[in-house]
C-alpha cells in the first residue's frame, strides 16, 4: 500500500514540475512580444478640389491609394511618394 501511495505522490510531483516548467517557458518566450498599437487618422472634410492630378511634385508619382477599413475600401487618385 505504501508503494502505491508513493507512486501517486511522485506522479503528482512530476506533473506539478512539468506544469511549472511549461509556465516558465511560456513566460520567458511570451513576455518579449511588443504590444499592438493603434494608429488613428483623422480626415478633415472640405471643399472638393478639381478632379485629376495635373502634375506631381518631384519625388512623387500619380497613383491610386487604397485604404482598407472595417467598412470596406476607400480609393483615391493622388500623388504617391516614390
Amino acid at each position: 500500500m505504501k508503494h502505491v501511495r508513493l507512486s501517486y505522490v511522485l506522479a503528482g510531483l512530476g506533473l506539478a514540475l512539468a506544469g511549472a516548467s511549461g509556465f516558465f517557458v511560456a513566460s520567458a518566450t511570451g513576455g518579449q512580444a511588443q504590444q499592438p498599437r493603434t494608429v488613428t487618422v483623422n480626415v478633415a472634410t472640405g471643399p472638393q478640389g478639381p478632379p485629376g492630378v495635373a502634375s506631381c511634385p518631384a519625388g512623387y508619382t500619380a497613383g491610386e491609394l487604397v485604404i482598407n477599413h472595417p467598412g470596406g475600401q476607400t480609393r483615391t487618385w493622388t500623388c504617391l511618394h516614390d
